[in-house]
């Protein structure tokens, strides 16, 4: 399981020179975390659009690989990005440091989620062949071997589900390789296309929850 995924920065740290404005922030608080949420959903949700991995499973290699098919990828990517969204925390400690200081920090991810976000609708779907787990092995398994005695045939001949020209195949001779994800979209518990994502607009998600806590303060 991951460790936890928060996001803090100085420039949000703030001395409680005024006992009301800690007040302020904690009354409300909520609202803070309200806002942030959609708006780190929409960044969020960008990043992951853009990125190399969620290009190929819509267009590319991955989807091949995969045997993705319709729009199974992008409400796969609409379901982690609301997932996540509504699992966000945010939290402000307070600590003594030449003066009471407070810090709002922002917790994303915390260690049992991965799984939560491996089980939204479209994760996985059954095949004649048994059920295809494309995000658990896009996300944990790294470059392990997936499945053992099947590899990807690169000619198939006809239609295939992705509309692509790869399919697998029982592995019965040394003509191809066991099936695993490719190594440049591989991902393991700790890091995967969707920490990357989202380790990627770290700032601008911050950015989103000082402009809260100054809307607040007015």
């Amino acid at each position: 399981m991951p460790a936890s995924l928060s996001i803090t920065d100085d420039r949000i740290f703030m001395k409680a020179a005024s006992i009301e404005s800690q007040k302020v922030i904690k009354s409300r608080l909520s609202t803070i975390q309200e806002n942030t949420a959609k708006i780190a959903s929409a960044i969020i949700l960008t990043s992951l659009n853009n990125s190399d991995t969620v290009q190929s499973l819509l267009s590319g290699s991955l989807r091949d690989d995969f045997g993705l098919f319709g729009n199974v990828v992008q409400i796969t990517v609409n379901n982690i990005v609301k997932y996540v969204s509504q699992n966000i925390k945010v939290r402000m400690d307070e600590y003594e440091r030449g003066g009471t200081i407070f810090r709002i920090s922002i917790q994303l991810l915390e260690s049992p989620d991965l799984q939560n976000i491996i089980a939204v609708p479209l994760g996985t779907f059954p095949s004649t062949g048994g059920t295809v787990d494309w995000l658990e092995w896009l996300t944990t398994r790294g470059t392990q071997v997936v499945i053992g005695d099947y590899w990807m045939f690169q000619h198939a001949r006809g239609r295939t589900r992705s509309g692509g020209t790869k399919i697998m195949k029982k592995l019965t001779s040394p003509q191809g390789e066991p099936f695993r994800v490719d190594p440049k979209y591989a991902g393991t518990p700790d890091e995967n296309f969707i920490t990357r994502a989202i380790e990627d607009v770290a700032d601008e998600i911050l950015n989103a929850v000082a402009l809260e806590i100054e809307k607040v303060m007015k």
